[in-house]
């Protein structure tokens, strides 16, 4: 049986989410960064991580962006209980990712094929930009500070979106949902 680009990609992103189901099953949150003992990943890997994760989440006027997330933390804990096939594909991606003299460039470069991937490398990127905003959106700082949720309380009135209107880009085919 043959798998096609988007069958990887959603076999990827389904062992992404299964891991991480393993690792909140089998530990609480990772402790605070400065005592956070890795797990999973070298040392030149969370270097990797942290150089790319702070370009495609950057220090905005509301959060200080992944590298106040230390979001190198929740991938090492979720990678360490995640299956042999997703850690070696981190490894793989990684390894790549640590030889890139121009880590803008790369991302820009990678982000070309989001909608439709064509190498491992692309496969890769989906799956790193998949566990950052994971990583991210589920931490003080994107949640809180970024997001500015302020946690379960009543609300007298709903203003709902207040800002620009989304556009879907022209080509945009969703890589997650079965088409019919």
């Amino acid at each position: 049986m043959q798998f096609s680009r988007r069958t990887a990609i959603q076999l990827a992103l389904a062992a992404w989410a299964k891991a991480e189901d393993q690792a909140h099953q089998h530990g609480t949150e990772a402790k605070a960064a400065s005592k956070y003992q890795l797990k999973f990943l070298s040392a030149s890997e969370v270097t990797t991580i942290q150089r790319f994760a702070s370009i495609m989440i950057p220090v905005s006027d509301r959060s200080g962006g992944a590298g106040a997330a230390h979001v190198e933390t929740y991938i090492d804990h979720t990678l360490a209980s995640a299956s042999a096939s997703l850690q070696r594909s981190w490894r793989a991606g990684l390894s790549v990712w640590m030889k890139a003299k121009d880590p803008n460039g790369l991302l820009s470069k990678l982000a070309l094929f989001e909608f439709e991937p064509k190498t491992k490398d692309d496969q890769f990127f989906i799956l790193f930009k998949t566990a950052l905003t994971a990583a991210f959106y589920t931490s003080e700082e994107g949640i809180m500070k970024e997001l500015g949720y302020q946690g379960m309380g009543f609300l007298r009135e709903f203003k709902g979106y207040q800002g620009e209107a989304l556009v879907t880009p022209a080509k945009y085919r969703p890589s997650l949902r079965v088409r019919s």
